[in-house]
Parts: C-alpha cells; structure tokens; sequence
C-alpha cells in the first residue's frame, strides 16, 4: 500500500522559522513549512512512496524553482532533492482558480495523483482562498472513489506569531510556529456519512466501523466502568438484520429495553467521540418506540420499513405478525406451522366468504380450529387488509411481470393505506 504526502505550495515571499509539533519544537530554522512535515511524518517513505507537490505558475516561479522573487534564494525543489529521501519527488501544475473551470481542473488534477488504496498525508498550510474547502471535500470524494486513508491533515500557523511587521522583528530561531493536526476533519467527514447513512437508510455498517476504530476512549477506563459502545451498535445492527431479512421469531423475542437503556448509557461515558455523542440521541429516537407488545410492534416495524423504503419486508412482516397476532388471541401455538396456514386460510374464508364445503387442506382438514379462528375480532378487522397484502406480496415476489403488475407509486400508496387500517384497528 503506497503513502504519498501532498502540499500547494503558495506564492509569498515566506519568513523563515521553526516549527512546533505535540510540544517538540523543530532544531532546524526553514523556509518553507513542507521541511519540516516531511521530517516528521514522511521519513518511512519508500520507493513506492511519493511527495507531491501543487503549484501555479508564479508559486512554481517563485518558490519551487531557486532565486525567485528577482533574489538569491534556494527554492523547495532544491531543499527537497537535498533531504536524503528515497521516495518520488513529482510536481504538478494546477491553474490559478480564477473561475469556476480552474477550479474543477484543479479538483480533477489532484484526484487523479491519487492510487487506489492509498494513504495520505496532507499539508494545507498554504492552501489559498478557498483551496482547503476544495481539498476538504475532494479528499472525502477519493476515500469513496479510491478507497484511500487520510492519515494527516496539518495546518502550520504561522499568523498565531503575529502580524508580517512584528514577525520580521523577531529572530529567526525564535519564530516557533505551531503545527496543528485537523485529522479530526477527515473524521468528521466520516461520521457525517455515517450519521447520515444510519438516520435515512438504516445502514449502520460505516457507523459499525468508525465505532471499532475508536477503541482509545474506552482503554483509559477503570473495568467497572468499561461499556463498549461498538456492542449497542452491534445490537442495533442485530436489530436492522432482523427486520431487512425478515426474521420474525427473532423480532417477537428481541430484547428491546435492554438496547434502548444500553443506548442512554453510552452518554455517561467520561470519553467519547464528539460526532458519536450527538448522533446518540438519534441512535435512540430510532428505537424507543420498539417493545414487545405484539399489537404495538407490528406497527412500528411496519412504520420503519416503510419510512426506509423496505417494501417487501413490509408486506411480508405485517401478514406474518398479523398471524402471530391471531393465533396468539386465539391462545394457540403461533409458530406451528399448520396452524399458520390454517390462518391465512382463514383470512381467505372470511374475506371472500368461502362456505365450510369448499375449504382447502388443511383448513378442511381441522374445522374446529379453522372456525375457532374464524371468531377472532382481529380477523375480522384485519381481512381485508391481509388480502389487499396477499395480492401485493405476489405482486411482489414475482417481480412485477404479472398481467395486473402495479407500479410503484401504485404499490407505496397502497401500503399507506393499508398501514393506516392496521393503525385504526390495533392501536384504539
């Protein structure tokens, strides 16, 4: 897996001075800050590696090539070659930015120095005017696209010395100028994503991941204290696996208060992710109202797929709860399977008012318990609703290619409607 280290070098006419990192402050006085970040993070670079450097024709003048600004004046491609480094020193040349076209020349020029899988080093101390927006959000793009890793991103600021005037006072070796790591932003990004994934999508695989990588906040913690957040964030995802594959039995014996309080807990730890705190009271609002009531956990998974698109899995997870329900009103066992056909026979009976004479196996096979359920209140109410859901389940399943297919608008509000019933009838 290659590193690269990549930097835009600007166009002033720089003091020079030393650096201070994590409280160690730099022995050499430099010119340019590129020194010094090469010195501390890129000394493992190998031949596989690379030091890219961005430059405008007049920074190229200026400062990359020796004596610009019309005097004596060792430029950073000459401190550079003389540092010693084995890796790949390579510049590019990017327009000024002066519209909109540069801009994207620029963002595309960048991008494509990029290797998949690559790790990153970035400096974007002398990223001008709106340059560290663009690499911001273009370094955000590449993680996606090819898979790289921001290792660093670091910022010298040179104006926390002073202003130009008071600056040029003090001695070289007395300018100590602080280096500061906004990695964190690159991290943000990801949380972003994350939060954003998980809150309209219901997808907590990145935040799974990002959770695993911030182990270091729980290591400082005595054992009884200890609570692993990547457990809830498990769970939840246990939870979302339940509902997308369908897993009914699971669903009905899932320990739901166990989850919600697991999640309150989460804010009491004295070290946390800052983006993970605030996406906590999120985490929560997407559960509380999950129980093991049977008549208000059918509406709330039906409520969920629905507002996440999970269509199918609605339409199948309200027939079968609806199921469950009866058989369970009917005091009978609600996971034996001949029963459950039985009830789904029922519906038909009911719904299209089918005489004893003309039941199906195995309905006719065990009247007493077809017209025991056939009493249900349930049954009744819900009949046509569960007809409504057979057609859209065919419908479904068979891909849309039968002669009476619905589209899609079609189907959503249907659905609705549906929905709407189940609420009527179960909830007052």
């Amino acid at each position: 897996m290659s590193k690269s280290f990549i930097s835009i070098l600007g166009t002033n006419d720089y003091l020079e001075c030393r650096h201070s990192y994590k409280n160690k402050i730099s022995d050499s006085i430099v010119k340019y800050v590129q020194e010094d970040l090469i010195k501390l993070f890129c000394q493992d670079f190998t031949e596989q590696d690379e030091i890219r450097i961005f430059l405008t024709d007049l920074a190229r003048a200026r400062n990359w090539e020796n004596d610009g600004f019309s005097k004596s004046n060792e430029g950073l491609k000459s401190r550079l070659f003389n540092t010693g480094l084995i890796c790949k020193i390579n510049n590019y040349s990017i327009p000024d930015g002066n519209n909109e076209n540069d801009i994207w020349e620029i963002f595309e020029i960048i991008l494509n120095t990029f290797h998949q899988d690559e790790i990153v080093i970035v400096d974007i101390t002398h990223s001008f005017r709106f340059l560290p927006m663009l690499l911001t959000t273009l370094l955000n793009y590449a993680k996606y696209q090819k898979n790289i890793t921001i290792k660093g991103i670091y910022y010298a600021a040179f104006e926390s010395l002073g202003t130009i005037n008071e600056i040029k006072d003090i001695p070289a070796e007395n300018r100590i100028t602080p280096i500061f790591d906004l990695t964190s932003l690159s991290l943000l990004q990801d949380w972003t994503v994350a939060s954003f994934d998980f809150i309209n999508n219901a997808n907590v695989q990145k935040l799974n991941q990002l959770v695993g990588e911030e182990n270091k906040f729980i290591k400082s913690l005595s054992n009884n204290q200890k609570f692993f957040p990547q457990n809830v964030i498990k769970k939840l995802e246990k939870l979302i696996s339940n509902i997308v594959l369908c897993r009914g039995k699971e669903l009905l014996e899932f320990n739901y208060n166990y989850l919600k309080e697991n999640i309150n807990k989460l804010k009491n730890l004295p070290i946390l992710p800052k983006p993970f705190f605030f996406l906590i009271d999120e985490l929560y609002k997407k559960v509380q109202n999950f129980n093991n009531n049977y008549n208000d956990l059918i509406i709330v998974i039906a409520d969920w797929c629905l507002e996440h698109n999970f269509y199918q899995q609605m339409v199948t997870l309200l027939q079968e709860f609806s199921i469950t329900l009866i058989l369970d009103e009917c005091l009978l066992d609600k996971f034996n399977e001949q029963y459950r056909i039985i009830n789904s026979q029922a519906f038909k009976i009911l719904a299209q008012g089918i005489s004893e004479e003309h039941w199906q196996s195995p309905a006719k096979d065990y009247k007493e318990i077809t017209n025991h359920i056939l009493k249900s209140v349930k049954l009744k109410n819900l009949k046509d609703s569960f007809q409504s859901l057979t057609d859209l389940r065919n419908d479904i399943n068979h891909a849309g290619f039968l002669r009476d297919a619905r589209n899609v608008d079609s189907i959503k509000s249907r659905l609705k409607n549906i929905l709407d019933n189940y609420k009527n009838h179960l909830t007052n």
